[in-house]
């Protein structure tokens, strides 16, 4: 039964991404549109950091590469964010639920908003292959980096990010 319970959302995960949209969040391309309510009560929108850098990583609770990796991005956070760039974390929702995702969040104190994807709808939409996938986007929503790993080097993509 829990060989089930873990291969029936991964086959699901896997019929999504082969349905992706040929356009979608690559490097050179707009960001999706999507709006994603925060455990912190609030919601995020494409459109309300329009003109601003985004970072945005997808997570799950189940995923060692997200446990090393978010610590990064909350470095990141609170490196960056006070010059302008916006971070957002959001749970892909395949094989976790809100109330472990929420219970997570509040364990390891990350600093930086996240929500919950509740249908797979906006990692559908970002063409999310796995987790972590992390995104970086410029003050126009293009996006300029999709890798699995934070970027290495922050501070020069940044500069390039805002010309700053």
């Amino acid at each position: 039964m829990n060989r089930i319970a873990i291969l029936i959302p991964l086959v699901l995960w896997f019929l999504l991404a082969m349905n992706c949209p040929v356009s979608g969040a690559e490097v050179g391309e707009p960001l999706p549109d999507f709006s994603v309510p925060t455990f912190d009560g609030k919601s995020f929108a494409r459109a309300g950091f329009a003109g601003k850098p985004l970072l945005l990583v997808f997570w799950n609770t189940w995923c060692v590469e997200c446990l090393r990796d978010l610590p990064e991005i909350n470095r990141l956070a609170r490196e960056f964010a006070p010059r302008g760039l916006v971070v957002l974390a959001i749970n892909t929702g395949l094989n976790d639920t809100e109330s472990k995702a929420r219970e997570y969040w509040k364990k390891y104190g990350y600093g930086f908003p996240t929500g919950f994807d509740h249908s797979f709808a906006i990692g559908t939409a970002f063409r999310v292959r796995g987790v972590p996938t992390v995104f970086l986007a410029d003050s126009k929503g293009i996006v300029r980096y999709k890798q699995s790993v934070p970027p290495k080097d922050m501070e020069e993509r940044f500069k390039q990010l805002t010309g700053k």
